[in-house]
């Protein structure tokens, strides 16, 4: 099937990823980037695979829109928030995750990268879910479960959405339990 209109693309995106187009394969003569992940996304028919696609990329999307800013303004492991208000905490907001290492984020995680706080927020043009057309191509469930499912592993992310909404809330819940209770031990 031929994609000549973004706008038809987008409209139409909850159809083209259903059952019915289950064995149909997508072209497009559109030559944004987006719109060629989109149609890309919709052409792996394998479910996992393509919730694990969409995740990586929309990450992808992220780090490229952020590099080379140091949004946070870390120094010395410090970030602007915390060295304002005083406060001993290193790594930030990642403090609190299992996978944080001194040299970053080893594992990709969307809801971890669309995260900024107040202090951010004032001083930068932060990234919008308006601005990710790629998320479309989850259903709105999905979408949810992805867009709360912080300190976990690109993997645990994509078995959370591909398993469903019950499984997503036991196993988050699982894991913010276990990321509290660590980090009393730890405090």
């Amino acid at each position: 099937m031929l994609i000549t209109n973004k706008n038809k693309l987008l409209k139409y995106l909850f159809l083209y990823r259903s059952i019915f187009f289950k064995f149909i394969s997508f072209k497009t003569s559109l030559k944004d980037d987006e719109s060629l992940l989109i149609i890309k996304a919709l052409n792996i028919k394998s479910r996992k695979k393509r919730i694990y696609f969409v995740i990586n990329k929309l990450c992808d999307c992220i780090d490229e829109y952020y590099q080379g800013k140091n949004i946070c303004g870390f120094k010395h492991s410090k970030c602007l928030c915390h060295r304002e208000k005083n406060l001993n905490y290193i790594n930030g907001c990642c403090r609190k995750c299992r996978y944080q290492t001194n040299k970053g984020c080893p594992t990709k995680n969307f809801a971890c990268k669309m995260f900024t706080c107040s202090f951010v927020k004032d001083r930068y043009t932060t990234i919008k879910y308006e601005d990710l057309s790629l998320l479309k191509v989850l259903t709105p469930i999905q979408r949810y479960v992805l867009k709360i499912d912080y300190f976990a592993s690109i993997d645990e992310v994509t078995k959370d959405i591909n398993y469903g909404p019950l499984y997503s809330i036991f196993s988050i819940t699982k894991r913010t339990i276990k990321t509290v209770f660590m980090n009393k031990d730890n405090s």
